[in-house]
C-alpha cells in the first residue's frame, strides 16, 4: 500500500513539475531556417532572399515573417566535401538564414512556409515544412534547411517584350542557373 501511494505522489509531483514549467508564461524560444537549392548552395541576396513565415498549424496565426538575407554560403562545404552526420554544412558565417524569437508557453505545432528566389518572379518555388517547437529548445546553428527544387531562366534572346514573327524560327538564348 505505501509503495502504491508513494508511486501517486511521485506521479504527481512530475505532472505537476512538468505543467508548471508550460505555465502561462511564454518562454522566448529561438528557431534559425535555411533556405537551400537543391543540390546547390543556399538561397541569398544575390537571386533576391527567400520569403519565411511561420505559423501555428493550430489557429493560422502568423508567429515570426521575413526575409532571408546574406551569402550562399562555403561553396567548398557544400558542393565538394563529403558530409559528416551533425557536420555544419550550411550554417557557415555569412551564408544566409532567417531567424525568428518566439515566444511560447507549451509545446506548439507549426509550420514553416518559404518563397524563393524573390528577385526572379518567373522562378518561384513554394515549400512547407511542419514540426513542434517546445518552449525554451532552441533550433539554432544549422537550424531547420528547407530545400527549394528548381531553375532560374533568364530568356537573353529574343527580347520577352519583343513580338515575335508568326511563321519564322526563332532563336531562343537563355541563362539557365540554380535558384
Amino acid at each position: 500500500m505505501k509503495c502504491v501511494l508513494f508511486s501517486l505522489l511521485s506521479a504527481g509531483m512530475v505532472f505537476l513539475m512538468v505543467s508548471l514549467s508550460f505555465s502561462a508564461d511564454r518562454i522566448r524560444t529561438k528557431i534559425i531556417v535555411r533556405v537551400v537549392s537543391k543540390d546547390a548552395k543556399v538561397i541569398g541576396s544575390g537571386v533576391g532572399g527567400a520569403l519565411v513565415r511561420i505559423k501555428k498549424v493550430e489557429t493560422g496565426e502568423v508567429l515570426a515573417d521575413g526575409k532571408q538575407e546574406g551569402g550562399t554560403g562555403d561553396t567548398e562545404r557544400i558542393m565538394v566535401q563529403p558530409r559528416r552526420r551533425g557536420e555544419a554544412v550550411y550554417g557557415t558565417p555569412g551564408a544566409a538564414f532567417f531567424q525568428a524569437e518566439i515566444p511560447l508557453s507549451k509545446p506548439t505545432p507549426i509550420e514553416i512556409y518559404t518563397e524563393a528566389p524573390l528577385g526572379y518572379p518567373q522562378a518561384i518555388q513554394r515549400e512547407t515544412k511542419t514540426l513542434m517547437l517546445i518552449p525554451g529548445k532552441d533550433i539554432a546553428g544549422e537550424g531547420i534547411v528547407i530545400e527549394l527544387h528548381g531553375l532560374i531562366v533568364d530568356i537573353l534572346e529574343p527580347v520577352p517584350a519583343k513580338e515575335l514573327p508568326g511563321g519564322k524560327r526563332v532563336t531562343v538564348k537563355a541563362e539557365v542557373r540554380m535558384l
